[in-house]
């Protein structure tokens, strides 16, 4: 899959979209500002749940369950394994009460540094969908929203607030757009993209 994604950028820089291939799944992944086309490469199934893991053409590797990181590779800063304990599923009705908040936690490792089992205690409510989001496939007020904020183990752990925004088109609740941070300083957003239909009488897209 790596091998894949690479031919989906052949010859384009980073920022540019690449040659969309029909067949593909695709995420479009900002990292510090840096917009990258990620493809899925497969899903690994958990206990847990699907765990989708996805590729850019450079090497990093986003492992995503039920919208949540649940690892990464090639970042600057990696979360190379994570637990979840009672990690709630998104709801199909929401207001924005906070009676609805719904609490879980999480453990994971952090890489470089070897710090293993930072813990965190995550409470998520609803919100209102925000104006100020990178989201660009479609109108946040379409989707609904939730906020996550976290209280860690060890305390200088603590990561800023995530967002969540929830489509319910195909009857099941499901992530399209998050907005997640790693460490205080390197966040991230997720979007799953649909590429553009390609003109009529346009070459075949990369990869096939």
């Amino acid at each position: 899959m790596l091998d894949t994604a690479r031919l989906l950028y052949r010859g384009a820089p980073e920022s540019a979209q690449p040659n969309f291939n029909p067949s593909y799944r695709y995420l479009k992944t900002v990292i510090d500002g840096r917009t990258i086309f990620m493809v899925l490469g497969y899903v690994d199934r958990r206990a847990e749940g699907p765990v989708e893991v996805w590729y850019s053409s450079s090497g990093e590797v986003i492992k995503l369950l039920n919208g949540h990181l649940a690892g990464t590779t090639g970042l600057s800063i990696d979360w190379r394994t994570v637990r979840f304990s009672s990690l709630p599923s998104w709801q199909a009705d929401s207001g924005t009460s906070a009676a609805q908040e719904q609490r879980y936690r999480r453990e994971r490792d952090l890489m470089p540094g070897y710090r293993f089992g930072i813990r965190d205690e995550v409470v998520r409510a609803p919100i209102a969908p925000p104006t100020d989001s990178a989201l660009s496939g479609t109108a946040a007020s379409s989707l609904q929203w939730y906020e996550e904020r976290s209280v860690s183990l060890p305390a200088n752990s603590s990561l800023p607030n995530a967002r969540f925004a929830v489509s319910l088109l195909s009857g099941t609740p499901q992530v399209v757009y998050s907005e997640q941070c790693i460490s205080n300083d390197l966040c991230m957003s997720f979007e799953r993209w649909t590429p553009p239909a390609p003109a009529a009488g346009s070459p075949a897209s990369a990869g096939t």
